[in-house]
């Protein structure tokens, strides 16, 4: 698509005919708007991997002193080569049938949201910003700086599970388009090719690609309510 300086006018078309009934906007100006918000703003969401793999690391009923049961999940894109997302998933103990839960992304590590030793740093990336960062990599003094922001225990406590995964799993939140599972899927793709430009992709876009393979998993497990999955944290 060309260069366009100004905004574009939400009810006029590709075509130059103006939007007047809501099925044009439906059935013709929507798809186009999309299309302008992909090509400009966000780049496309990666494609679904050809293969998905989930792998339970580890499952601890102990979690907050019994409160909830803490599960470790691997997500694989199938390949031994392909980067991995780490998921962290707590339900209550203390409920009736399945869970449903809160999903969020986390910018600074899984081992942030608790004080839990079990949790795994994170592989990637994260902010200097985040507590314990040293040299964009996370340590031990970060675990659990983060437990009063996302309150899991107080979500617990309401019958609700909470799970999420750290952004760098994705696509780390700085101007390098070479690291994550992002990356990977763009080499996947088109073997030999070069780094996809900043027209390929998005690191946005590629985060939502996150979320679509964490709740890939939550519907597959049994504690967890499929049908009350809520997002959370859009910030952008």
């Amino acid at each position: 698509m060309p260069a366009q300086p100004g905004l574009p006018d939400p009810l006029l078309g590709f075509n130059g005919q103006r939007v007047t009934t809501p099925r044009q906007w439906v059935r013709e100006r929507r798809p186009e708007l999309k299309a302008l918000f992909q090509h400009y703003m966000y780049g496309a969401i990666p494609p679904t991997p050809r293969r998905l793999q989930f792998r339970v690391e580890a499952v601890h009923k102990d979690l907050l002193g019994g409160q909830a049961t803490l599960k470790l999940v691997a997500i694989l894109c199938g390949a031994t080569n392909a980067p991995r997302i780490d998921l962290l998933l707590a339900i209550p103990n203390q409920r009736k049938g399945p869970a449903p839960v809160f999903l969020g992304m986390n910018f600074c590590g899984n081992h942030a949201l608790l004080e839990d030793p079990r949790v795994p740093l994170p592989r990637g990336w994260v902010y200097s910003s985040c507590k314990g960062c040293a040299d964009g990599r996370a340590t031990e003094a970060g675990r659990g700086s983060q437990a009063n922001d996302w309150a899991i225990d107080q979500t617990l406590a309401r019958g609700y599970a909470v799970a999420s995964f750290c952004s760098s799993d994705i696509d780390s939140d700085r101007a390098d388009i070479s690291d994550g599972v992002d990356a990977w899927l763009g080499r996947e793709s088109k073997p030999g090719a070069p780094a996809p430009s900043a027209h390929d992709r998005g690191t946005i876009a590629a985060w939502a690609w996150g979320f679509h393979r964490a709740v890939d998993y939550l519907v597959t497990d049994r504690d967890v309510d499929r049908k009350r999955i809520a997002v959370v944290g859009h910030s952008r």
